[in-house]
């Protein structure tokens, strides 16, 4: 047996030499554009064994050994070596389990040479606090992918009988979990995404045995049927046919059933997500601009947009300092789960069901039409530097279009909203400047008025051509791009003749004025977290105190990169119920489809001075024990949601979670 593996790990030598070149190509662009004595094992984890995990990785690993196991038997079946093979005086059986167990120990070392390679390199930096190297952490994420080598290569031994229709039927599965995810919010331990999520117990790594031990059975049984399959096929020469007529028939209507349900799935979530429904009658109307593209049953609030799109467009483009205005396509007809409207390169595309009010929907239309300025005028550049300007760009064009198509009390009640999260949760420019770690801390909404508010002290502090004249100098000539966030902001305002400390200063200044402004007793916190999994109703409660906040004094402290440690006050307010209570439970990266974090509604419980907020949030929508939560509540029925910083809690017993240890 050994010598036969042996045998088999020399067939798939052209196979390992791939993946090596895969692998120094990775590590050559690592070494060529990082340093290595400054890899730490917090930067080597980052985006893999953090909580939870990333489906994107997953991918790499599942193409590495779904490659790998179609290049066992189809080849030798198509070449006839498997005739070889069979001639040999050993048994079908120990030829089929050699050829598996070879292109797993392959990539085994394939695993073993990279984990290696980087153990070699985190080690060798002595750094005191992110040089500290996790050993079990590591040893666990090796084993780990080792195991989801075998489960994925299992699965594609048995898709390599059907060849090209076995890629079809995995397409199929993958879209599957995609609509669990989307209808059910999660497709539990079924996904093979969910075989890599991690949880943590203090510095421990904790995987998630219920779904290897789930999948790995299912392997096994998978190479039984493909055992079963491989071993009553003959080669190509054989002077048999490789399959009955049946057979041929069964995979040619496998086939095309499963392009057309592939083919389905996609047009109907290219229709729910942006695109025109079933049924919908669509009209065009034109302005000099505009072409919108809309249902004739919303003709009336259209021509109420397009009436005022020209002078709106014209205003804005003042304010930018635009010569030359584009032309610009509006879908009217698009409908989304999160964003009332979406701007790309001269095309927009609104959901006017997102507003009830007239004015509102030509607000959205003048805040994408502003995305839309921003990218001709920078010549994209700006998205270039989109993690760095997110705020900014959303920020700008809530400015810009309360500023054309005024709505001054949404816009006073976001200020309030985004003041007091300034304030109790501490967000800096530096914050503001990382768009994947802002949403990582806080509710990812406040980038606009947040953005909003910035904009207003950029414009107050180098006036309102400075909008204008950034958009263009982040595309000027000599710029250098791909430059960190905080000096692209710094080359890109000096460039204008604005100073970004000034810029700063003016903006903590009026968020702690209009901090001082707002009534606090509109604004409780949330304390005393308390999480139970009843597993009789599948539910899990979560409960928390509502406590009245602090008072707002005269001489509250002002939230800056400097004084990170002042307190508002120490007298607690009255408390005012807010009018409704929210928990948002932070989507799941090791989910396929992406979609918007799923919300429970809460209710008050309790009596005068001991109020509580109770939420039931089905099982489904917490997969495993550790997950992520924001509380939130309306301070008032016409205002939005204001959301207290990130969470973690753990779903297997009452516990007080870990408060914003992400923020």
């Amino acid at each position: 047996m050994i010598r036969l593996i042996a045998k088999e790990l020399r067939q798939l030598l052209p196979i390992a030499y791939l993946w090596l070149a895969v692998l120094v190509l990775g590590y050559a662009m690592q070494f060529f554009t990082e340093r290595a004595d400054e890899k730490t094992f917090g930067g080597w984890c980052e985006g893999y064994c953090e909580y939870s995990s990333n489906a994107a990785v997953a991918v790499f690993l599942v193409l590495l050994a779904l490659v790998t196991a179609y290049s066992l038997f189809p080849r030798e079946h198509d070449d006839a070596t498997i005739d070889f093979l069979r001639a040999l005086p050993v048994s079908r059986k120990a030829v089929f389990i050699a050829k598996v167990a070879a292109a797993w120990i392959l990539l085994c070392l394939i695993n073993i040479l990279s984990y290696g390679i980087d153990w070699a390199l985190l080690t060798s930096n002595p750094e005191s606090i992110g040089g500290l190297f996790y050993t079990q952490v590591w040893a666990t994420l090796l084993w780990r992918d080792c195991l989801f080598m075998f489960i994925i290569l299992s699965h594609g031994v048995l898709l390599s009988w059907f060849r090209t229709l076995g890629l079809v039927i995995y397409g199929l599965y993958l879209v599957g979990l995609m609509w669990a995810e989307s209808a059910l919010g999660t497709s539990g331990n079924w996904s093979i995404f969910s075989l890599l999520s991690n949880e943590y117990q203090g510095s421990s790594l904790i995987v998630n045995k219920d779904a290897l031990a789930i999948h790995t059975g299912i392997a096994l049984l998978m190479l039984l049927i493909a055992y079963r399959l491989w071993n009553r096929t003959d080669s190509s020469t054989s002077g048999k046919p490789s399959s009955s007529r049946g057979m041929r028939v069964v995979n040619v209507l496998f086939s095309i059933v499963g392009f057309l349900g592939l083919g389905l799935m996609l047009a109907y979530r290219i229709g729910v997500d942006t695109g025109k429904a079933e049924g919908e009658s669509l009209t065009v109307t034109a302005t000099e601009h505009y072409r919108f593209v809309y249902d004739v049953k919303r003709e009336q609030v259209v021509g109420y947009i397009a009436e005022h799109a020209e002078d709106d467009l014209q205003a804005l483009g003042e304010i930018l300092g635009v010569s030359n205005l584009p032309k610009i396509r509006v879908d009217l007809s698009a409908s989304s789960e999160h964003a009332a409207g979406l701007a790309k390169w001269k095309k927009i595309q609104m959901d006017l069901d997102a507003f009830s009010e007239d004015v509102s929907q030509r607000r959205v239309l003048s805040h994408e039409t502003a995305h839309v300025l921003q990218a001709v005028e920078s010549e994209r550049a700006l998205a270039e530097n989109y993690a760095a300007a997110k705020f900014f760009i959303e920020g700008m064009a809530q400015y810009t279009s309360f500023e054309v198509v005024p709505e001054n009390e949404r816009r006073r009640s976001n200020w309030e909203l985004a003041s007091v999260a300034w304030q109790r949760q501490k967000i800096r420019f530096d914050d503001l400047i990382d768009s994947a770690g802002f949403a990582q801390k806080f509710d990812a909404e406040l980038h606009y008025s947040l953005g909003d508010l910035w904009t207003r002290a950029m414009v107050d502090t180098c006036g309102l051509s400075s909008l204008g004249d950034f958009l263009r100098a982040s595309s000027r000539e000599g710029a250098v791009r791909d430059l960190p966030a905080a000096i692209f902001w710094r080359d890109t305002t000096r460039a204008i003749g604005c100073d970004l400390d000034t810029v700063n200063a003016t903006w903590r200044q009026q968020m702690s004025e209009l901090y001082q402004e707002v009534d606090g007793r509109h604004y409780p916190e949330f304390s005393d977290v308390v999480i139970q999994r009843d597993p009789d109703t599948r539910q899990v409660r979560l409960t928390a105190r509502l406590k009245p906040a602090e008072s707002q004094a005269e001489n509250a402290a002002v939230n800056d990169a400097d004084n990170d440690e002042g307190e508002a006050g120490s007298k607690p307010e009255e408390l005012i119920s807010p009018a409704r209570f929210i928990v948002r439970i932070g989507g799941i990266s090791t989910q396929l489809a992406g979609g918007v974090d799923p919300v429970f509604k809460g209710q008050m419980t309790g009596e005068q001075g001991d109020q509580r907020v109770e939420f039931l949030i089905p099982d489904y929508a917490i997969a495993g024990d550790r997950f992520r939560f924001q509380l939130g509540f309306t301070p008032s029925a016409d205002a939005r949601y204001y959301y207290e910083s990130w969470r973690r809690g753990s779903a297997a017993s009452s516990v007080m979670p870990e408060s914003s240890g992400e923020s």
